[in-house]
């Protein structure tokens, strides 16, 4: 074990005893009998990434706020996969295709929770699997809905008539409220996908559809396509979006 993280993990420890009060280095050499200066190096060090926040009057510390959200994180990850994934089954059965939740992570989307078409010949994308953007209908529908800032950070890396031409075609997903993809990911396959939005009215999440281009005529497609947006406002609905 290494035994800086140790030490730091000691520290934490003690501090997330009582998460809302501040600590004296006094009362944590008490508990740990870790060197005054050792405790300081660690809590000065916690702090510059503000998982630990210090008293200026009384040189006393306590938990930061970054665990607060790092926690929160996690938790609201969870609950959209438990949340969402009765709703995925269902969705699955009806339109009998593959469905996919996925989230954005820089520039890019996770898969999370994937249902099986009931069809023996299906599409299989695996659990865990990061697909950067703009590549695929989630991905489009992550960055049409994201923040303007992500959107710059993005647009920043691309040229010019590639910029213009995804800019028009996020426009057209916004209007929408949905996006559909041919073979971008993977060849002759057909993409549809919708937004999940939380109680902060923020985008968090995509559920999409996917199924062979040769057996999807535009009938089909439009009813596939209402059916992932269904879904996808009901799971928003479930998530405190209103």
């Amino acid at each position: 074990m290494i035994q800086s993280i140790e030490r730091a993990m000691l520290v934490i420890n003690i501090l997330a005893k009582h998460p809302k009060r501040f600590f004296t280095v006094q009362e944590i050499f008490n508990e740990t009998d870790l060197p005054t200066s050792t405790i300081y190096r660690l809590l000065y060090t916690l702090e510059s990434f503000d998982l630990v926040e210090r008293n200026e009057n009384k040189k006393e510390f306590r938990l930061g706020y970054t665990w607060l959200q790092l926690g929160m994180k996690m938790y609201h990850e969870t609950d959209i996969r438990e949340k969402a994934h009765p709703l995925l089954e269902n969705l699955a059965y009806n339109v009998r295709e593959t469905i996919y939740l996925s989230i954005a992570k820089q520039f890019a989307s996770i898969i999370i929770d994937r249902i099986d078409s009931p069809k023996n010949v299906r599409i299989i994308d695996m659990i865990g699997e990061k697909i950067p953007y703009p590549i695929g209908a989630p991905n489009k529908v992550l960055l049409a809905f994201s923040k303007s800032d992500v959107q710059q950070q993005f647009f920043q890396q691309l040229e010019e008539p590639e910029k213009e031409k995804l800019i028009e075609s996020l426009n057209d997903v916004r209007e929408k409220g949905f996006a559909i993809s041919v073979g971008e990911k993977t060849k002759g396959t057909v993409s549809i996908a919708a937004p999940i939005f939380d109680s902060n009215k923020q985008t968090i999440a995509a559920i999409s559809a996917e199924c062979f281009e040769y057996d999807t005529d535009a009938e089909k497609l439009e009813s596939i396509t209402q059916e992932v947006i269904k879904t996808a406002q009901q799971l928003s609905y479930e998530l405190g979006y209103i």
